[in-house]
């Protein structure tokens, strides 16, 4: 039976036209998973529809252990070694990223018991309107798939971008398979992957700071500014995860992102006198409250020993962080931040330490500093107080 593909492929059909057969081909194919063959088929000429159908049925009452021997035969085609990996891509078209994680912890019944609940949580949401939607889209599917291969055609099947069941969050920022905004709202919620979470909100994070930093176009600061905060929230639940920041060299590309958009300051972050006499602050620049957000980020990373010392890395083309902080103690409500951090990353557990220390007195730090206990000299420098 496992040598002969068209075996495997008539058995997956049962699932959808014979509801008789169903039992015992669900028994014998759960028997077979963990083969390449089956594996194979259920990925690449699309028989994972079949099961699906009989995990998501639409109208036809179809037994509870039926249901939970196809989410354990799931569970077992996505653990197989070699094509395992495209069954979980193929199934994260149908389903929320967390269900899948479901389907390959296991058991069957807790994945049946998961389908029909509600749930909102920053690594799943699902709702019996999604579940609904989705059912109707197998079945469809499913059918359409059936007459295609009783002609005798061996489908290469092609799964659709997004199904119908992941549509109402489509417009949600998800990253590493997680909705940022749910994740902001309960940041101490336990994630399964939070180091994947970290990675996708740096990369996305990079990307989105230097989308902002274009001339000659709208400037939508709401992806980096949720993103900012997401990683913030994160490294304060989670801070042994900022060494895994350190070591994959994050910190010279933030620096490089926050010394770019400092390199590009407006008269927007700059003070007025007034008629009657008192200074007015003018409102930030779109690029500016991005900047701003940066300058969180590299906070929070400062407090970091790791981070700190890769602070100090200089290589070729790197701005120096500590004339970039004292820059950043001038920005519109930037000053305490980058106060802040220049105090973190100079602690003594940092190993670097004389290379900050060093940069901050080339660049006149400590006259800065003294400046700005003295409102007047602080005034003269250009330094903007509350």
């Amino acid at each position: 039976m496992v040598a002969d593909s068209s075996g495997l492929l008539i058995l997956l059909q049962l699932l959808h036209s014979s509801p008789s057969c169903r039992e015992g081909a669900l028994h014998v194919l759960y028997a077979l998973a963990s083969t390449l063959e089956l594996a194979w088929a259920a990925a690449k000429h699309g028989r994972e529809v079949f099961i699906l159908e009989v995990l998501l049925p639409i109208q036809e009452e179809i037994p509870l252990q039926q249901r939970v021997t196809a989410a354990s035969l799931l569970g077992k085609l996505v653990g197989q070694t070699m094509h395992g990996p495209r069954v979980a891509i193929t199934l994260a078209r149908f389903l929320p990223d967390g269900f899948v994680s479901v389907i390959r912890d296991g058991p069957g019944e807790a994945v049946v018991t998961a389908l029909e609940q509600t749930t909102e949580a920053p690594e799943l949401v699902w709702t019996p309107a999604m579940a609904a939607s989705l059912s109707a889209q197998i079945a469809t599917m499913a059918s359409d798939l059936y007459r295609e291969q009783v002609k005798g055609r061996v489908v290469d099947w092609d799964v659709p971008e997004q199904a119908s069941g992941q549509q109402e969050m489509r417009n949600e920022p998800q990253v590493g398979g997680i909705y940022v905004r749910l994740f902001l709202k309960d940041p101490k919620f336990p994630l399964r992957n939070s180091k994947r979470f970290l990675e996708g909100l740096l990369d996305q994070y990079l990307t989105s700071v230097a989308a902002s930093q274009y001339d000659g176009q709208a400037v939508d600061t709401e992806l980096p500014l949720l993103l900012s905060a997401a990683l913030v929230s994160l490294l304060r639940v989670y801070p042994t995860l900022a060494d895994h920041v350190g070591y994959l060299g994050y910190v010279p590309k933030l620096v490089s992102a926050v010394a770019y958009g400092a390199s590009r300051e407006t008269m927007a972050s700059e003070t007025y006198v007034s008629e009657d006499g008192l200074s007015q602050q003018i409102s930030q620049t779109p690029q500016e409250r991005v900047r701003l957000s940066c300058l969180r980020v590299l906070h929070q990373f400062a407090g970091n020993t790791t981070c700190a010392e890769a602070m100090a890395a200089i290589s070729v083309g790197t701005p120096q962080v500590v004339p970039l902080l004292m820059k950043a103690i001038g920005w519109q409500g930037g000053s305490i931040l980058a106060l802040e951090t220049l105090k973190r990353v100079v602690v003594a557990g940092n190993r670097a330490r004389d290379a900050l220390v060093a940069q901050g007195l080339k660049v006149g730090l400590v006259e800065v500093l003294l400046g700005l206990l003295d409102w007047r000299a602080g005034e003269e420098m250009g330094f903007v107080h509350r």
